[in-house]
Order: structure tokens, then sequence, then C-alpha cells
């Protein structure tokens, strides 16, 4: 052991994982959620990590937390360090043999459910790829029919037998933080541009409605849909999960009521067996600890 070893605190891998999934979901909530553990314990490793660094990482604010000098600092050092970290027990237990499953899910979750799942199958399935396709739910059974996927997490039209649902969430109207925009006539409404059930569903609740609207923005992605309402351009409706702090549920107007969707996981008859199962057991997991600490 080194003097310096003795004079220094060390510095724990998991204190580095925690300082990045609150620096990049910009809220302790937010990275407590993505590491599958409750607020209160990731926000004792944020205060642990500052006491040994001796440097304040996070600015704290109503919306949550922004990095300071110091943290955007730390922050490829923190990168690089647990990602080696993870190459090297990847590395490690994958002596021979690769495995292959092929998995779909709707881009609006990639922030949230995603890294979660995927770190769940790194761990449990070390030697196995996962091939990804993060895209439209209204893409994915005809992935699934045409043999492109093994897997599919999707919010469904019409649910099929064998379909599992994993979570009901609330579709809601949102509109800017910032901004006053659901006042205005005709209402500035965004919309996915592609033919999909939800837009579609939409324009009819409009219609019967009787709101006076104007699509004034379509967009193919989630991100793109999100980035108008928070600019104020338009209100837009977005799945309960797809909420960050620039936009906020809009209450209390004449906006026609939305349904709950279900988001299922649809397995393909020819997926590998052993890595499908696993990979079920780990969307599942996943989707109720985020459930949980909601």
């Amino acid at each position: 052991m080194s003097q310096a070893d003795t004079l220094f605190p060390q510095l724990d891998s998991d204190l580095l994982r925690s300082f990045l999934a609150v620096a990049s979901a910009g809220s302790v909530s937010g990275g407590a959620a993505r590491l599958l553990r409750t607020q209160s314990a990731v926000s004792l490793q944020v205060q642990k990590l500052e006491e040994i660094v001796a440097q304040q990482l996070f600015d704290r604010h109503g919306r949550g937390v922004s990095l300071t000098t110091h943290g955007e600092q730390l922050l490829p050092i923190a990168r690089q360090v647990v990602e080696t970290l993870d190459q090297a027990v990847i590395a490690m237990r994958r002596p021979d043999g690769n495995g292959e499953i092929r998995f779909g899910m709707p881009e609006e979750y990639s922030d949230t459910l995603l890294p979660a799942i995927l770190a769940g199958f790194a761990q449990e399935q070390p030697r196995a790829r996962i091939l990804l396709r993060c895209g439209s739910s209204v893409q994915f059974p005809a992935a699934l029919a045409a043999g492109e996927l093994d897997i599919a997490l999707h919010t469904p039209e019409n649910m099929e037998a064998g379909d599992i649902v994993v979570h009901r969430e609330g579709a809601i109207w949102v509109g800017s933080a910032f901004h006053d925009v659901e006042n205005r006539r005709p209402l500035p409404v965004a919309l996915f541009e592609r033919a999909c059930w939800w837009r579609e569903r939409c324009l009819d609740l409009l219609q019967k409605s009787g709101v006076d609207y104007e699509v004034v923005c379509t967009c193919e992605s989630v991100a793109g849909i999100r980035a108008a309402i928070s600019a104020g351009l338009a209100v837009g409706v977005l799945p309960q999960g797809a909420l960050t702090n620039s936009v906020r549920q809009l209450s209390g107007t004449i906006l026609p009521q939305l349904e709950n969707t279900a988001l299922v996981l649809t397995r393909s008859a020819a997926a590998p067996a052993r890595l499908a199962d696993n990979l079920v057991s780990i969307v599942k997991r996943t989707v109720q600890a985020l459930d949980g600490s909601a």
C-alpha cells in the first residue's frame, strides 16, 4: 500500500454510478429510478462522493439538479472509469460462444426503462449480444411477423393472445412548463406524423370535443414532439413516462380525456428460448421497480 492510499479516501465505483445517473436524469429522483434504488440512498451516495472529492458536484434547485464546474470536470472521468470496469467484467466472463437476441422498444422509454434493462441483461447474460431497435410501437408487430425481432415492448392498438401486459400508463395532454399555450385559439397541436392509431385517436377525440384546433407541428419522434411542446409551439400528447422538467401536464382544460395504454411484451415463436425467458424476466422486473419508485 502506498502512502497516497493512506492519505486520500478511496473512490467507490457505486458512488460514480450514482453520480452519473443523477447527472443524466437531472434529478436525484430520476437517477434513483434508473438505478432501481431509493431516492434517499442515492442522495446519500452523492453526498458521500462530494465529501470524498471535497467539492460540490451539483447545484440544487426547484426542478432538480445541474452540474457545477467541478461536476462537469468529474463527468468524463466517471464515465471512463465505469465503462472500463463494465467492459472488464464482460471480457472476463465471455470465454467463448455468443447468443443473440433482437429486442424492440419505444423510443420514449430509452431514457427511463432502457438503461436498467440493458444493465440487467449485461449482468445476467454477459456472453450474449442484444440487438436493439428503438422506434415507434406501430412498427413492431410487422417486424415480429417478418422475423426481424424476437421480442418487442410496445403499445399495440389491439392485444394478441400471448401478449404480456407489464404496465398500464396514462396518455396525457401536456404543454410547456414555461409558456401558457393551452388558452390559444385555434389551439396549436403537435402530433406524430406517422400513421399510427394513437395519432388518429387524438384527432378523433379533438374533433368530437368541438375544440377549435390546428396541427402546427408534426414529427416522427417523441423527442421532436416533446421539444416542440417545451418550446411553447404547441400542446401535445405524451405517455406519462416521457415527461421531463420542461413540460407539464395540462389540467382543468376542455381537452378530451385520453385513455390508458397498455405496455406489453410480445414474443416471437422463433425467439431463442433461454435468452428470451431471461429478457422477459428482466423487463418485467425493471418496470415493476420503476413503478414502485414513482
